[in-house]
């Protein structure tokens, strides 16, 4: 640096710009670690809101600390509030976009007490709302391996006469719902959240014969949405690392040329 002295002049770095630098690299930290999680082989779109939330909690917590009288600094907090307002107007994007609150939604982890516990009250009824006509209008129809086929079996007994203490008990019967009628979607979500294996995915979980015995059809679209990546890291990968697969020479074969005979 000794070498360049003149040129850099007065353009120090003094004690205070060296504790902004500290405080805004520590601010950074959850940031780095959000996108490393993002990018991982076991994160989903299913995490993209989670995300989001858990950084708004940390700008919400970091400009509380620095507007104390403790820890004031205003720097920070004009820093904070600028990078709060992109994150804010990102995060009101993903309304125009369903997929993002379905999949948080099909996370057995979370499900609607998610949104209760984590969203104000006023998001509640518009983000269900717009995940369910989403499921509606993309993935509620049936498949034929929704309904797997059963032997033919014999036919059933004459059915006797019932008597009448027979007749009053058919009409205190419990009336279930019938599975073409019930909506599994709302059924799931309306669950209590349940834990899974730490080594268990969202996704592998849905993939389980259980699940896709107990919910065809939501298990199908829970399998559709999960496979989407939380970021495009890995698929622009993928896409760059098909360049391999032809050869330097093939690369610089000019399309209009016509091999020699």
């Amino acid at each position: 640096m000794s070498d360049h002295e003149e040129a850099i002049g007065d353009n120090r770095l003094l004690v205070g710009d060296w504790e902004l630098l500290g405080k805004a690299h520590t601010f950074l930290l959850p940031f780095a670690s959000a996108a490393l999680y993002a990018e991982g082989d076991d994160s989903s779109i299913s995490q993209s809101l989670m995300l989001m939330d858990m950084l708004l909690l940390h700008y919400e917590e970091q400009q509380k600390i620095y507007q104390s009288d403790e820890h004031s600094d205003e720097r920070m907090v004009r820093a904070i509030d600028m990078g709060w307002f992109i994150l804010s107007k990102y995060y009101r994007l993903t309304d125009e976009v369903p997929v993002y609150a379905a999949a948080l939604l099909l996370d057995p982890r979370k499900r609607i007490a998610y949104i209760k516990q984590n969203w104000p009250k006023e998001w509640h009824e518009d983000t269900i709302a717009s995940a369910t006509a989403f499921w509606q209008k993309e993935f509620n129809y049936e498949q034929p391996s929704d309904h797997p086929s059963t032997p033919t079996s014999m036919p059933p007994p004459l059915a006797k006469k019932l008597n009448q203490l027979a007749i009053l008990s058919k009409k205190l019967e419990v009336r279930t719902i019938n599975a073409s009628v019930r909506d599994d979607f709302t059924s799931f979500i309306n669950v209590d959240a349940t834990d899974i294996p730490p080594d268990c995915t969202p996704l592998e979980w849905w993939c389980q014969p259980q699940q896709r015995k107990q919910y065809p059809k939501l298990s199908r679209t829970a399998i559709c949405i999960l496979s989407i990546p939380a970021e495009s890291s890995e698929p622009e990968r993928t896409f760059s690392g098909a360049r391999r697969t032809c050869s330097w020479d093939r690369l610089r074969y000019e399309s209009h040329a016509k091999p020699s005979r």
